[in-house]
């Protein structure tokens, strides 16, 4: 425990025992003023929150929606969210019983693993993948179990899926567009996953906050869409991602009835609801700006080829994202650990990324790149990178 306990009682275990995020810890070893060092770390788009929205958050302000509402959300908003999700999953849900607007997306990550994990059940995570996703089973007292999907290029196969299970496991929890790797798969992929998770009567969370941002098609798949799978399944999105709306907290839930019920208690509990304010700019958001991914999307394309073609130059091979705005990057060839890597890249060049090992263990050997920056920044982050690799090569060709 970090500093000297006043208290001679122990605080909960499970808190404890629970790590920090591996993403944030980067910034711990940056020790030059910020704006020295170009940081290719947290996942949030530089782009400005699309216009009309912020005029429709301002307006709330103007004019006093700025107290408590429903705690389920915003009845208007939660008709557009289920319209919205008619359209992406092809799947009606009622927007007074199965939606239920939360602070963020992480908010919705932590009600469904509290609502669904017993101590000692197992929930089954798929690696690379995000860190908060063990951190919360951790404190709700599961057993996160983690499939390692480097042999199949970071896609979950059912015969891995099938290998991990056992009597206790409880939960699946996917993402996909993934963090980190940017993998999608496809709908055959997630049908025959889904087969899986039938089989053995497990639930589903699925993180579906980057499938707006995909190159090759206007959303990603969603096991949600599966048929006979929205009994069990419950679908986290949110508006931080496609929007550019990360400090709106904004996000959402959609599930059964009996499902979103018993994680509403907990968030009646915790928060009590969202932002009046920014309820009020996600009904825009989804309404006027609807259509912002579709707007975004290019300048992503055209920052993840440029990255894709500066490490190509450099030697640094990878999987190919096929969404989001990550690349992860193979650096096992320089024999050292991810952290120590990034480290390198920090003390040498003033560039920061982040390591693959934040990403649990199976991540370990990789970078996370974010290339959600302006491409002028870009440039000039891949020239830092490539100095930082010559000079690797320089020395590994001394010694």
């Amino acid at each position: 425990m970090k500093g000297t306990p006043l208290m001679t009682k122990n605080i909960n275990k499970n808190v404890h025992n629970t790590g920090l995020s591996g993403i944030r810890l980067v910034s711990n070893f940056i020790k030059k003023p910020v704006n020295e060092v170009i940081q290719l770390t947290v996942g949030e788009i530089d782009l400005p929150t699309p216009f009309a929205t912020k005029q429709a958050g301002i307006k709330a302000i103007e004019q006093d929606h700025t107290k408590y509402t429903d705690n389920m959300g915003i009845l208007a908003l939660r008709r557009i969210i289920t319209e919205y999700a008619q359209e992406i999953y092809s799947e009606p849900y009622n927007p007074v019983t199965e939606v239920l607007v939360t602070v963020g997306a992480s908010e919705g990550i932590d009600l469904a693993i509290r609502a669904l994990v017993n101590p000692g059940d197992e929930v089954i995570l798929v690696s690379p993948g995000y860190t908060a996703y063990t951190q919360a089973v951790t404190l709700a007292g599961g057993v996160p179990v983690v499939v390692d999907t480097r042999s199949s290029n970071f896609r979950l196969l059912p015969n891995q899926l099938e290998e991990v299970i056992s009597e206790k496991s409880k939960l699946v929890i996917l993402n996909y567009p993934n963090n980190p790797s940017g993998v999608v798969l496809s709908s055959q992929e997630l049908v025959e996953l889904a087969n899986v998770i039938k089989r053995h009567d497990l639930y589903v969370l699925t993180d579906d906050v980057y499938n707006r941002l995909v190159y090759d098609q206007d959303f990603a798949p969603s096991i949600a869409s599966v048929p006979d799978m929205k009994e069990r399944t419950l679908v986290l999105n949110g508006l931080s991602k496609s929007h550019s709306m990360t400090g709106w907290r904004i996000g959402y839930l959609l599930g059964p009835e009996c499902l979103i019920h018993e994680l509403y208690k907990i968030h009646q509990t915790d928060v009590g609801c969202a932002s009046s304010i920014s309820q009020e700019a996600a009904m825009t958001a989804l309404t006027v700006d609807r259509d912002n991914p579709s707007e975004i999307v290019p300048i992503f394309r055209e920052r993840r080829d440029y990255v894709l073609k500066r490490l190509d130059e450099i030697g640094i091979s990878y999987i190919k994202p096929e969404g989001t705005f990550y690349v992860f990057a193979n650096i096992e060839k320089f024999g050292m650990t991810s952290l120590d890597f990034v480290k390198f890249l920090i003390q040498t060049v003033d560039l920061a990324v982040v390591h693959g090992s934040a990403f649990t263990e199976f991540g370990e050997g990789f970078i996370r790149i974010s290339y959600a920056m302006d491409l002028s920044i870009l440039k000039e982050a891949l020239d830092r990178f490539q100095a930082a690799v010559a000079k690797l090569n320089n020395q590994k060709s001394l010694s």
